[in-house]
C-alpha cells in the first residue's frame, strides 16, 4: 500500500504536502498505542484479564528536503526556503500557551476512496543542516494523534491504519 497524499494542515501557517518530489519520504509509520491495565490476582499467580482499549496514535515520518535549481547556490537557497516552509507547517507558533492541537494530518493511501484526517500535536521535529550538501536535508517528524483512527473527509468513516 503506498501513500498518495500526506498533507500537513497547521492551525496557523500554510498547508504543506510531503511525500512529493520536493519532500520525498523514506519512512511513514503509524503506531496505535494500546492502553493496558494490570490487575494482580490477590492470592494466586498471574493477573486478571482486563479490558484493553486503543489509545493515541504515534505517527513517525522521515524524509528529505531536496533543492532544485540550475546551480549549487540556487539549489541551496531553494532547500533553505523549503526547510523554512516545512518548519512553518509543522511547528506551532512561538507563544507562551499553545493550542491543544497543532493541526491536522491528512493522508490517503492506495485503495482508500477518500482522504482521512486526524488531529495532531508535534512531539519531535528535526531537520539538521548538511554542511557538505546543503541542497539535501534529512528531516524527521513525530506526531501524536489523539484518536486511534483517521476520519474520512467525506464519509466520516473511521480508518484504523496502525
Amino acid at each position: 500500500m503506498s501513500l498518495t497524499l500526506v498533507q500537513i494542515r497547521p492551525n496557523t501557517g500554510s498547508t504543506l504536502d510531503i511525500n512529493t518530489l520536493d519532500y520525498p519520504l523514506s519512512v511513514f509509520e503509524i503506531e496505535t498505542n494500546i492502553d493496558t491495565h494490570e490487575f494482580k490476582r490477590m492470592a494466586a499467580a498471574g493477573e486478571w484479564p482486563s479490558f484493553h482499549y486503543p489509545g493515541a496514535m504515534t505517527i513517525h515520518c522521515e524524509g528529505r528536503i531536496l533543492g532544485t535549481a540550475a546551480t549549487d547556490a540556487l539549489r541551496s537557497a531553494d532547500t533553505i526556503s523549503k526547510r523554512l516552509a516545512l518548519l512553518d507547517a509543522v511547528l506551532p507558533p512561538i507563544t507562551l500557551v499553545t493550542a491543544r492541537k497543532h493541526g491536522v494530518l491528512r493522508i490517503q493511501m492506495d485503495g482508500m476512496t477518500e482522504a482521512a484526517d486526524t488531529d495532531i500535536v508535534v512531539t519531535q521535529m528535526s531537520a539538521p543542516f548538511n554542511a557538505l550538501n546543503p541542497a539535501n536535508i534529512e528531516f524527521l517528524i513525530t506526531w501524536k494523534g489523539f484518536n486511534p483512527w483517521f476520519t474520512g473527509v467525506n464519509t466520516q468513516t473511521k480508518y484504523q491504519l496502525g
